[in-house]
C-alpha cells in the first residue's frame, strides 16, 4: 500500500513538472506573440485585450466543468473573506504586474524584461515564503537555485553580450524588478487562497478584476484604434495570447503552486526566457548562442536539484501548527 501511494505521488509530482514546463512554454510564447500585436495597437491596448479574452475563456472553462462535474464541490464557490484576496490577487498577479511591465518597456529593451523577471521572481518567491510562511530551504533545494542563478547568469549574459544597447534607460530595469516583486507577491498570496478555492476559479476572477482595471488604464487608446483596419492574423494573436499564456497558463501556474507550494514552482520561471528565445528563433529567426544553451542546461540541472526526492522537512508555522513545504 506504502510503495503504491509512493508511485502515485511520484507520478503526480512528474505530471505536474510537465504541466509547469507547458506554462512557462506558454508564457515565453507571450514575448514573442505580444511582441507581433504591438505592431497593431498600444501595449496597454493589447494587453486589456488578451486579459479580456482571457477572462471570458477562463469563466467558459469554470462553467463548463461545473456543469459536467459529477462532484459539484470540486470547482466551489466564494469561501467567506477571500473576496478581498481575489481582488488584491487580480490587482497584482494581472493588473499592476503588467502595467508596470508595460511601463518598463517604454524605458527599456524587452530583453531587459526577460532577463530580470524570470531569473529574480523565483529568488524573491523563496525569501518571502522564508521569512512570511516560515520555510525552510533544504540543502538540495538552496544549491538547486545557487544553480538556476548561475545558468540563468550564464544564459542572460549572453543575451547582453548581442542585444543592442538602443535608448536603455535605469528606471526600466527597475521598473521590471518591481514587476519580478510584484509576481512573487502573487504566487505566495494565491497560496494561501488556493487551500480553500479552486485554482481555475482563483485564476478565472483575478483575471476578471485585472482585466476590468487594465480596461480602465486603457481606455484613451481603445477609443482611438482603427479597429476596422485590424485583419485576421491581429485577432488569431490575441485569440493564442488570451487563451494560452493566460487562461490556460495561469490556471496550470496555481495548479502546481497549490500541489507544490509557491518556491518550487516559482522555479520553473527559469524556463520562461528559454522557450522565449527558441520560439524567437522560428517565428522572429533570431540566433541561439551556444552560451545561451549552456546556460539553458545549467538552468535545467538547478530546476532537478531543487524537485528532486529527499526526506522531507517541516516548517513551523507563527502558531506552531507544521506545515508541509510541498515536496514528494
Amino acid at each position: 500500500m506504502t510503495a503504491t501511494r509512493g508511485q502515485q505521488n511520484s507520478t503526480n509530482q512528474i505530471f505536474i513538472y510537465i504541466l509547469l514546463l507547458i506554462t512557462t512554454s506558454l508564457w515565453g510564447s507571450a514575448f514573442v506573440f505580444s511582441k507581433i500585436a504591438e505592431n497593431s495597437v498600444p501595449p496597454a491596448a493589447a494587453a486589456c485585450l488578451r486579459f479580456g479574452i482571457g477572462t471570458i475563456v477562463s469563466f467558459i472553462m469554470l462553467f463548463t466543468l461545473r456543469t459536467r462535474s459529477k462532484n459539484k464541490n470540486q470547482i466551489r464557490r466564494f469561501p467567506k473573506g477571500k473576496f478581498l484576496r481575489i481582488l488584491l490577487l487580480g490587482l497584482i498577479g494581472v493588473f499592476a504586474y503588467n502595467w508596470l511591465f508595460f511601463m518598463a518597456l517604454s524605458y527599456s529593451p524587452a530583453a531587459d524584461g526577460s532577463m530580470i523577471i524570470p531569473s529574480l521572481s523565483p529568488a524573491i518567491t523563496v525569501l518571502l515564503s522564508a521569512i512570511f510562511l516560515h520555510e525552510r530551504l533544504r540543502k538540495n533545494q538552496a544549491l538547486g537555485l545557487v544553480c538556476t542563478l548561475i545558468g540563468a547568469a550564464i544564459f542572460f549574459f549572453a543575451m547582453a553580450l548581442t542585444k543592442q544597447a538602443n535608448g536603455h534607460h535605469g528606471i526600466g530595469d527597475v521598473l521590471f524588478l518591481g514587476s519580478a516583486i510584484l509576481w512573487a507577491t502573487y504566487t505566495l498570496l494565491g497560496k494561501n487562497v488556493l487551500q480553500a478555492m479552486d485554482p481555475l476559479l482563483t485564476t478565472s476572477y483575478a483575471m476578471l478584476t485585472g482585466a476590468v482595471a487594465l480596461g480602465i488604464v486603457a481606455a484613451p487608446s481603445l477609443v482611438r484604434i482603427h479597429w476596422a483596419s485590424l485583419g485576421g492574423d491581429f485577432w488569431l494573436d490575441q485569440a493564442f495570447l488570451g487563451i494560452f499564456p493566460s487562461a490556460l497558463a495561469n490556471w496550470f501556474y496555481y495548479v502546481g503552486v497549490r500541489t507544490i507550494g509557491p518556491p518550487r514552482a516559482s522555479v520553473f520561471m527559469y524556463f520562461v526566457p528559454v522557450s522565449g528565445l527558441i520560439l524567437s528563433a522560428i517565428f522572429l529567426h533570431e540566433i541561439f548562442s551556444v552560451i545561451q544553451f549552456i546556460g539553458a542546461i545549467v538552468m535545467i540541472l538547478g530546476v532537478w536539484m531543487v524537485n528532486r526526492r529527499s526526506r522531507p522537512v517541516p516548517s513551523q508555522t507563527p502558531a506552531g501548527d507544521v506545515q508541509q513545504t510541498g515536496h514528494p
